[in-house]
C-alpha cells in the first residue's frame, strides 16, 4: 500500500511533509510568489487560477489529472488533518487542538498507513451534525440558489446519484473540509463526478455582488456532494473508516519552522510575546522596530500570541503595511504557563506568565540559526539588526548585564519579598550563582539565541522542566541565568537600557555603574522593565515620551489613554510605587519602608 496525501497551503505555515504527506501550494498560478519547499497546483492540466472559487479543490484536481503510482490518494489542509490513528476522543467531529507536534503526528500516520491503510477503501471525517438539515443550513449560511442549481445538475446529468443527493439534503450530517484518503480507483471515480458537476454549476453562476467568502461556493458545495457520495459508497459496502478531523487553527504547532530558509545574511529574526494586557505595548515596540528597519534587510517577526482577539490581531498586523520588508507571523501559544510560579511581590498590573512563552521558541523555531527575543515593554531608537548581528563568538546566548543585580557584590541588598529577604543570599543559595554568575547576571528581556551553537531540543526541554518544577523570585529570568551561567556573551550595555532612576545604581560596583550610566547617555533600546517606571502606569518616567511617540503610530493610542486595553495598578501596587519613590528620595527611610512592606506581605499571605 502506498499513499499520497496532498496537503493544501495558501500561505506560509508549519510544514507537513513525509513520504506519504505532500504539501502543495494551492492557487500558485495567481499567487504573488511561490511558497518555498513545496510543489504547486499550476503544472500540466490545472485549475490553479480558479482557486478563489474552488478553494483546496484545485489541489484535488491537480492530483487527479497528474496521477501517480499510489494505491491511495487523498487531500488535507495545512490546518485541518485526519486523526488516522484515532488517538483523540471527543463527541465532536472536529477537534480544535491546543498543541500539535508535527513529527509525532507524521510518524504515527506513516506507521498506521503501513500497518492498516490497505484494509480501508476510504478514510473520512466523522459526520458533523448540525441543528438543521444540510439543505436548510446551506440556505441559512450561503446562497440557496447554488444548492438548488447543484440539485438540477444532478437530476439532468447524473440522475443515478440524485437519490443519494436528496437523502443527504434532508439529514443533518456533513463531512467537513473536503478531506479524505481514498483508494485510487474510488478517488478517480469521485473526481470525475465532482468536477463535472462543479463545472456545470460554475458555467451557470453569476458571482457579481458576492464577497470573497461566498465566492468560495464551489468548495462549500463539494462538501455536500462528498457527503452524499460517501453515503452511497457505504451503502454499497465500501470499507469506510471514520475519524476525527483535527483543527490546528488555535494550536501551538511544533516545529513552526524547521528548515533553514530564514538563515541568509539578509534576514533578521525577532520573536516577542503578548497577551491582551500587553498587546498595545507590543504594538509600540514593533512600530519603533519597523521605523528604524533597514530597507535592504528582511525582518521576520514571530508573535507568540496568547488569547488575543482575532479582530485586534488583524488591526495589529495591518499596522505594518507601510513596511513590506517587515513580515509578521502570528503563532498561537495559549496559556501554556498558567500554573507557573509568579511571586506576588514582583507582580505588575496586567502582567501574566506570558513571559515564560520564550521557552517555547526552542520547539517552535529550531530551523533558525539565530533568533532575537524581545520583551514588549521596549522601544527601539535604532536598527534592531545591530543587535541581531552582534558577535557571539560561539556562545549559545547573548544578553546584556543587569547592572542593578550586581549591587549585591558591594553589600547586603534587602528586598520586600518573603522568599528572598536578602537578594545576594537568594542569588547565591537559591539560584546557585557564584560571584562571576552574579557579576554577569543578565536581563532576560533581550535574548540573542544562537541556536546553531546549542542542542536546541535539549535546551528547550530543560527550560520547560524548570518552569514546571521551580519557584524563583525573578521567574524565567532566574531560570535562564542559572541554565546559561558561564556561557553568555555579554552584549553592549546600550542594547538594553532600563529607564530606572539613577539613584538606584548607588550600590552598584563603580566600574559597572559607569558602564550603565554611559549606556543611558545614548541607548539603542529603552526597556521599561521597572514596575515603577512604566509610562502607561506612571506619568513622569524617563523616556516616557519615546513610548508615547511610538504608540501614537499604532491603532491603540486612545485605548491605552482611556485604560480600555491596559490593566491599572491596584491600591497595593500604587502604595508600593509611592514607597519606592520615597525611599529613593529619602534613603534613611528605606529600611522602614522595606519592613512595612514585608509586614504587609505576611498579612496578605505572601
Amino acid at each position: 500500500m502506498t499513499a499520497t496525501i496532498h496537503t493544501a497551503y495558501h500561505k506560509p505555515a508549519p510544514m507537513l511533509s513525509s513520504a506519504s504527506v505532500r504539501p502543495v501550494h494551492v492557487g500558485r498560478a495567481v499567487a504573488a510568489a511561490p511558497l518555498p519547499g513545496m510543489a504547486g497546483d499550476d503544472t500540466g492540466d490545472h485549475i490553479s487560477d480558479r482557486n478563489a472559487t474552488y478553494c483546496e479543490l484545485t489541489a484535488l484536481y491537480h492530483a487527479w489529472k497528474q496521477g501517480d503510482d499510489s494505491t491511495h490518494t487523498g487531500l488535507m489542509h495545512y490546518r485541518r488533518v485526519l486523526d488516522f490513528t484515532d488517538s483523540y476522543r471527543s463527541g465532536q467531529a472536529e477537534i480544535f487542538l491546543d498543541r500539535f507536534d508535527i513529527p509525532e503526528w507524521l510518524d504515527a500516520t506513516e506507521a498506521w498507513l503501513a500497518a492498516e491503510g490497505e484494509a480501508w477503501d476510504l478514510v473520512v471525517p466523522r459526520l458533523h451534525t448540525m441543528p438543521a438539515s444540510v439543505e436548510a443550513n446551506y440556505a441559512a449560511d450561503h446562497v440557496a440558489a447554488d444548492f438548488e442549481r447543484m440539485r438540477q445538475v444532478m437530476a439532468a446529468h447524473h440522475p443515478d446519484w440524485l437519490p443519494a443527493f436528496e437523502k443527504m439534503a434532508k439529514q443533518p450530517g456533513i463531512r467537513l473540509g473536503n478531506v479524505a484518503l481514498m483508494r485510487r480507483d474510488l478517488f478517480d471515480e469521485y473526481c470525475a463526478l465532482l468536477f463535472d458537476v462543479l463545472a456545470r454549476i460554475e458555467a451557470q453562476t453569476d458571482l457579481s455582488g458576492r464577497d470573497a467568502h461566498q465566492s468560495r461556493y464551489l468548495g462549500f458545495l463539494s462538501e455536500r456532494l462528498f457527503t452524499a457520495w460517501v453515503m452511497e459508497k457505504q451503502a454499497q459496502g465500501a470499507r469506510v473508516r471514520e475519524v476525527h478531523l483535527l483543527n490546528l487553527a488555535r494550536a501551538t504547532v511544533t516545529p513552526w519552522i524547521a528548515d533553514d530558509r530564514l538563515n541568509g545574511p539578509e534576514h533578521v529574526n525577532v520573536a516577542f510575546s503578548a497577551d491582551p494586557n500587553y498587546l498595545p505595548h507590543a504594538a509600540a515596540m514593533v512600530r519603533s522596530l519597523a521605523e528604524h528597519a533597514d530597507p535592504a534587510r528582511r525582518y521576520n517577526l514571530f508573535f507568540l500570541e496568547a488569547d488575543n482577539d482575532p479582530a485586534t490581531l488583524e488591526t495589529f498586523s495591518a499596522m505594518l503595511a507601510p513596511w513590506p520588508n517587515v513580515t509578521l507571523t502570528m503563532i498561537p501559544v495559549g496559556d501554556r504557563f498558567a500554573t507557573a510560579y509568579g511571586s506576588k511581590t514582583r507582580a505588575v498590573a496586567g502582567q501574566t506568565n506570558a513571559s515564560y512563552n520564550r521557552f517555547l521558541l526552542f520547539d517552535l523555531l529550531p530551523g533558525l540559526d539565530r533568533l532575537l527575543y524581545l520583551d514588549v515593554d521596549m522601544i527601539l531608537r535604532g536598527d534592531v539588526a545591530r543587535i541581531f548581528d552582534a558577535e557571539l563568538g560561539g556562545a549559545p546566548l547573548g544578553a546584556v548585564r543587569d547592572h542593578l543585580m550586581t549591587r549585591v557584590l558591594t553589600g547586603p541588598a534587602p528586598t520586600t519579598a518573603p522568599e528572598a529577604p536578602e537578594l545576594g543570599t537568594y542569588l547565591r543559595e537559591t539560584v546557585r550563582l557564584d560571584e562571576d554568575g552574579i557579576r554577569d547576571y543578565f536581563n532576560a528581556g533581550l535574548l540573542l539565541l544562537n541556536f546553531a551553537a546549542m542542542d536546541v531540543k535539549a535546551t528547550g526541554a530543560a527550560l520547560l522542566e524548570e518552569a514546571r518544577s521551580t519557584r524563583y523570585l525573578f521567574r524565567d529570568q532566574d531560570i535562564l541565568n542559572r541554565h546559561f551561567a558561564g556561557q553568555v556573551r555579554l552584549l553592549p550595555a546600550e542594547f538594553n537600557v532600563l529607564n530606572t532612576r539613577d539613584s538606584l545604581y548607588s550600590a552598584v560596583p563603580d566600574a559597572l555603574r559607569a558602564e550603565a550610566m554611559a549606556a543611558k547617555a545614548d541607548p539603542l533600546l529603552v526597556h521599561y522593565a521597572d514596575r515603577a517606571c512604566k509610562p502607561w502606569l506612571e506619568e513622569d518616567v524617563l523616556w516616557g515620551d519615546l513610548y508615547w511617540s511610538a504608540l501614537a503610530g499604532t491603532p491603540f493610542l486612545q485605548a491605552v489613554k482611556s485604560g480600555e486595553l491596559v490593566a491599572r495598578p491596584s491600591t497595593s501596587e500604587r502604595l508600593t510605587g509611592w514607597g519606592r519613590r520615597m525611599a529613593e528620595r529619602y534613603p534613611r527611610l528605606r529600611p522602614a519602608m522595606i519592613g512595612a512592606r514585608r509586614a504587609l506581605n505576611r498579612l496578605r499571605g505572601g
